[in-house]
């Protein structure tokens, strides 16, 4: 009398779990590069609202105290600004950069430029 025992072997089933941990590795492996670029994309926005709010407030300045300067925020943001007259004095240009640390240890800089009407 001849037995059909159903099941796996022990080869087959150390080839699946083998399977299974490389999948499960190369999972958490996307789910790193996941989070850092997660992580980068949330300090481009925040250079942004920051470079946002550094020209807003300059646009609350009249024309003939808008200058130059400098700040940083949140311990990693350096903003720069440069004013420029323009068009005779009736606007001011205006660049704002904006140096932060992006993904894998590289500094970014992001540049904003803008006019401002003086006409007031």
């Amino acid at each position: 009398m001849v037995r059909h025992e159903e099941g796996f072997t022990i080869v087959e089933l150390i080839v699946a779990v083998t399977i299974f941990v490389w999948g499960l590795l190369a999972l958490l492996g996307a789910n790193m590069l996941v989070i850092q670029l997660l992580a980068a994309g949330d300090r481009a926005a925040t250079a942004s609202f920051y470079t946002r709010e550094r020209l807003e407030a300059l646009r609350g300045v009249s024309c003939t105290a808008l200058s130059d300067g400098s700040e940083t925020r949140g311990g990693a943001y350096q903003l720069v600004w440069d004013v420029e007259p323009a068009h005779g004095g009736s606007a001011a240009t205006v660049e704002v950069r904006v140096t932060y640390p992006g993904l894998r240890g590289v500094v970014r800089t992001d540049t904003v430029e803008s006019s401002i009407l003086c006409v007031r």
